[in-house]
């Protein structure tokens, strides 16, 4: 047996069945989690943070893995699906052929019954589906799903898309789904639950899984670490194989430390310098594209992330989208670095230079030294910070740095009492609707003082908003790349926001015992985190060395 399988299993043995004793997995594939677990809860309805790791990951299934990279929809209990000509009503094909790991037949009942025990129990519904047009899902078939809608709202897909599926003959007798802890899960994954402790999970090989021949592990284990040191410590031992686990530079501080370390770091995001645009001068969108100009963002991100990140595209769409949904003219309104031109802008635009070099405002005053917000103690956000400092002041706009603690952080974005803010994005999706949407729509913003969902720049357009509402109502990938056109220029335009630097997805790999990860030659993942339904699949697709 190998030496990962013999760790695992003096961790495990007071928790071991008889019958997972005579096992003796072979091949088990070590997950190292830089933070520890609590209680034994499987319920896959609680939040991510409530129940354990492989609930989501490994053992429970969804219809659809959506990848948020490029938007492709991968089948699991779903196989195809199809919206009506209104767009009012998703009909979707369920697998035939899948069982519980209980011996019970799954069918597209199971589904209809899930989603309808999220409008019976609204605390379960943490997406937001029954408040969002839909109004009944029904099983018309034994494969056969159908969701009604009263107005068309096709980006629904994707949360329907990653809804954990459950078996109606278990759930329909729990009362308190909410409360639920659920030891025993009965499921349709690659793996069953094995055994617990606060070191260690396992689950072992679903013999009867729907998908011939895979999984080619025999289970899967999660260690627990007290963080990110202990943790990235077991992966270069080669006593873990894999671990979602942000270290500030993969390459050296990782990659080169031996020639079976490896990392897959994809781009599914971007941190942006928030503009207030209720508050003058931000209000005006040629001195927010001005003093843009001004901010040298790729600067920015070498000193923030020592050259891992690469600067944001000024659109705010990430890599892995632009070719699909960027237009020709999104090029010409493209935000360059010249600190000059920002100089002329700004006194074009009616913001003049004093005798001592200090931007004026409109009335003739000088400008007042704006606040740049920032988490307390973000080593990232506040050297970007410094960066944008420097290089406002050298076009006469003074800064300061305000570092605040999380609730007063996040508040002072959320009720609009900023001046400017770093922050990542808050919204993201499988193509920019997701984007652009939670942050410039009118339903996501609120009025000064009030709190905002995610609209952070309080920033709306007629253009924009009609455009996002179109966007909705089609399920035509030409008719919504020409909607998302209109929004991604209409934005550039107005710059609301500064992208500043790519975000990341953070998977670390020991490639020593195993093959097939997701990779950036492989993207079949956005190297989503160990606990989510996309590293369904990584468990599904890795294989043991020869």
């Amino acid at each position: 047996m190998k030496r990962t399988a013999l760790s695992v299993m003096t961790l495990l043995t007071a928790t071991l069945t008889a019958t997972a004793v005579a096992q003796q997995p072979k091949n088990v594939f070590t997950v190292v989690r830089s933070s520890q677990w609590g209680a034994q809860n499987l319920n896959p309805f609680a939040p991510g943070d409530q129940h354990l790791p492989p609930t989501n990951s490994a053992i429970y299934e969804s219809l659809f893995y959506v990848n948020p990279l490029d938007g492709k929809a991968t089948p699991v209990l779903g196989t195809k699906y199809n919206w009506s000509k209104d767009n009012k009503t998703l009909t979707i094909t369920t697998r035939d052929g899948v069982k519980w790991n209980d011996g019970k037949p799954f069918s597209a009942g199971d589904a209809a019954f899930t989603f309808n025990y999220l409008k019976q129990f609204p605390a379960l519904d943490t997406s937001g589906i029954w408040k969002n047009g839909l109004t009944s899902v029904k099983a018309t078939g034994s494969n056969t799903l159908t969701f009604a809608f009263d107005k068309p709202n096709t980006p629904i897909f994707q949360y329907l898309a990653g809804q954990m599926i459950v078996p109606e003959h278990v759930w329909s007798a729990i009362k308190d789904p909410v409360t639920e802890t659920n030891t025993k899960p009965v499921a349709t994954g690659p793996f069953t639950f094995d055994s617990y402790s606060q070191q260690a999970l396992r689950v072992l090989k679903n013999p009867n899984y729907w998908m011939k021949g895979q999984p080619y592990v025999d289970a899967v284990v999660w260690y627990a670490t007290n963080g990110n040191d202990a943790a990235l410590l077991k992966l270069l031992k080669g006593e873990a194989d894999y671990g979602y686990v942000g270290v500030s530079d993969p390459e050296g501080q990782y990659a080169k430390k031996g020639e079976n370390l490896s990392y897959y770091w994809p781009v599914t995001g971007d941190n942006y310098l928030y503009f207030n645009t209720a508050k003058a001068p931000f209000n005006d969108p040629a001195f927010r594209r001005a003093i843009s100009q001004a901010i040298n963002t790729k600067n920015v991100a070498e000193k923030a992330y020592a050259g891992v990140a690469d600067a944001a595209h000024s659109s705010g769409v990430i890599p892995a989208q632009q070719q699909q949904w960027l237009p020709a003219s999104a090029k010409n309104l493209e935000v360059k670095f010249d600190a000059v031109a920002a100089d002329t802008a700004l006194t074009k635009a009616g913001y003049k230079k004093n005798a001592q070099g200090r931007r004026l405002g409109k009335d003739g005053k000088v400008l007042p030294s704006f606040k740049i917000l920032v988490g307390a103690g973000w080593t990232d956000f506040i050297t970007m910070a410094q960066v944008i400092g420097e290089d406002l002041k050298k076009v006469g706009v003074n800064t300061q740095i305000d570092q605040q603690a999380w609730s007063s952080y996040a508040g002072g974005l959320q009720t609009g009492t900023y001046d400017m803010g770093i922050s990542w994005g808050w919204g993201g999706g499988p193509n920019p609707y997701y984007l652009y949407n939670q942050t410039f729509a009118p339903e996501y913003s609120a009025p000064v003082g009030k709190t905002a969902a995610s609209n952070l720049s309080r920033y709306t357009n007629p253009a924009v908003t009609k455009a996002l509402t179109a966007f909705k109502g089609t399920s035509d990938t030409a008719q919504q790349k020409k909607l998302m056109g209109t929004v991604i220029t209409t934005v550039m335009q107005d710059m609301p926001w500064l992208p500043l630097t790519d975000r990341f997805n953070f998977s670390l790999y020991n490639t020593a015992k195993f093959t097939g990860m997701p990779t950036k030659q492989n993207p079949y993942t956005a190297g989503e985190a160990d606990d989510v339904a996309a590293a369904r699949l990584m468990y599904l697709n890795v294989k043991p060395k020869q």
